[in-house]
């Protein structure tokens, strides 16, 4: 279901959910082993494993002192504290005190804090509470798509807000300054008006004509940009050369800390990839971006419309999208 976006004025936002009830990823699936690693998301330390039921991701924290249980190890499937050995199943239940005696009781309250996890799309994704949306799903389900092939092929960490690259991400006007002969020629700043439509998991545009060259110049051409964002940090981009060639990149921003994100880009095509260099010219475009992105002040977009100033056309989504920030409790991320 989807609703066109109409013009409303600027109000004071309810705030209604927390951004730690949605789902975020931590890491590729090809990160985690079956020995505890360390990650952050939303300012807070978690330790992720694997065991033959999946992976377990819990505050990394010991319910009994406080230590660090990433520097522990994981034995039978269950994470052992290095200070004094308890052990906790994937579940986070105390399954093993050894200061206790043989078959004495372990106290209820020995437990460690475990988080919402699963596999999706090659990434490891968390939820800190109950989660109130379901992991971003996609587009046409091409990652479901017999047709397509899918890939991770790009992790990185920038030091700006998940909004801020999020927002990046959606915008089209800043392609002939940033990424000239690139994205689009710098002798065509225009951008036409589009239609923004609101869905059930976000919002959805899509803009036409666009020129595009790859960075090493060995290819050229004019494509179509169908823009999906999931909120509150995914945009899939659905690129159409022509009605039958589809490539979707998938960004998925992760707010580590309040200027801290790790972005995670994930690929689908209905067509063998062609272009041994598409890595390469895609992490060339990101840097371009990256560069610029790092420099907004302040990291964190404002709570308020007021704080900048927004032009219809080309920030139409921006608008929505910032409308929808607003209802958010961003649970500690903002800083003060």
């Amino acid at each position: 279901m989807e609703r066109s976006v109409q013009e409303r004025p600027v109000e004071a936002p309810v705030r209604t959910t927390r951004l730690s009830q949605y789902w975020h990823p931590i890491a590729a699936s090809t990160e985690l082993t079956d020995q505890p690693q360390r990650f952050i998301l939303l300012g807070e330390p978690l330790v992720a494993f694997r065991t033959a039921d999946g992976v377990a991701v819990f505050k990394d924290l010991c319910i009994h002192r406080g230590t660090a249980l990433s520097l522990g190890w994981v034995r039978d499937g269950r994470i052992v504290c290095p200070y004094h050995g308890w052990e906790y199943d994937r579940s986070g239940a105390c399954v093993r005190i050894p200061a206790l005696a043989e078959g004495a009781a372990i106290p209820p309250r020995a437990r460690a804090i475990a988080y919402h996890a699963e596999e999706r799309y090659g990434l490891v994704w968390v939820a800190m509470e109950g989660p109130v949306a379901p992991v971003p799903g996609f587009p046409e389900n091409e990652h479901e798509d017999p047709r397509y092939e899918g890939e991770v092929f790009s992790v990185l960490d920038w030091s700006t807000s998940a909004g801020r690259s999020t927002e990046n991400s959606m915008d089209v006007s800043h392609f002939p300054f940033v990424h000239p002969n690139i994205l689009a020629r710098p002798e065509f700043p225009y951008q036409d008006p589009y239609e923004l439509h609101e869905t059930d998991f976000g919002l959805r545009y899509r803009v036409d004509d666009q020129y595009y060259r790859s960075a090493d110049g060995s290819f050229e051409t004019t494509v179509s940009y169908e823009y999906y964002q999931w909120f509150p940090f995914t945009m899939h981009i659905r690129i159409l050369e022509d009605s039958e060639r589809v490539t979707v990149v998938s960004v998925f921003a992760s707010p580590t800390e309040a200027r801290r994100t790790r972005v995670f880009r994930v690929v689908h095509r209905n067509y063998e990839n062609d272009d041994p260099n598409f890595v390469q010219n895609y992490l060339h475009v990101l840097e371009q971006d990256r560069r610029v992105v790092e420099s907004i002040r302040p990291e964190e977009i404002p709570q308020s419309l007021k704080d900048e100033l927004h032009i219809r056309v080309p920030d139409l989504a921006s608008i929505a999208y910032r409308r929808w920030l607003g209802t958010v409790d961003m649970q500690g991320i903002l800083e003060p």
